[in-house]
């Protein structure tokens, strides 16, 4: 029998890449914790609200930097301190290039065959 919980329609594979989100006038920095071909699930220090789609640059190492648009799809608090709130965002990816999307999953399949 399967888990009703489990929706994901991919296993997310694990990363460590550079993100920044181009939110109207504003930059924020975070970090790739892991993603699907769907999207990517985030960590960083602010996050205002936001409606509709929003671009992002992402920088992996050894290769030239992917730019995509994406929504947010929910967001939690991933560690609250004194020295401030560490927040985890879901993001769909609305607009991302062939070739990128063809990256996403050549990693996800060597992550999960090795």
């Amino acid at each position: 029998m399967s888990h009703p919980t489990e929706k994901r329609e991919y296993p997310r594979a694990q990363a460590k890449w550079t993100v920044t989100l181009l939110i109207a006038e504003t930059q924020i920095e975070g970090v790739v914790e892991n993603f699907t071909p769907k999207g990517l699930f985030i960590s960083c220090d602010q996050f205002p609200q936001i409606e509709g789609s929003f671009r992002m640059v992402i920088k992996i190492p050894g290769r030239p930097t992917m730019n995509a648009a994406g929504k947010v799809m929910w967001s939690t608090i991933l560690d609250a301190s004194e020295s401030g709130t560490r927040l985890g965002v879901g993001i769909e990816f609305t607009e991302i290039s062939e070739g990128d999307l063809q990256y996403l999953y050549e990693i996800m399949k060597e992550y999960h065959q090795g």
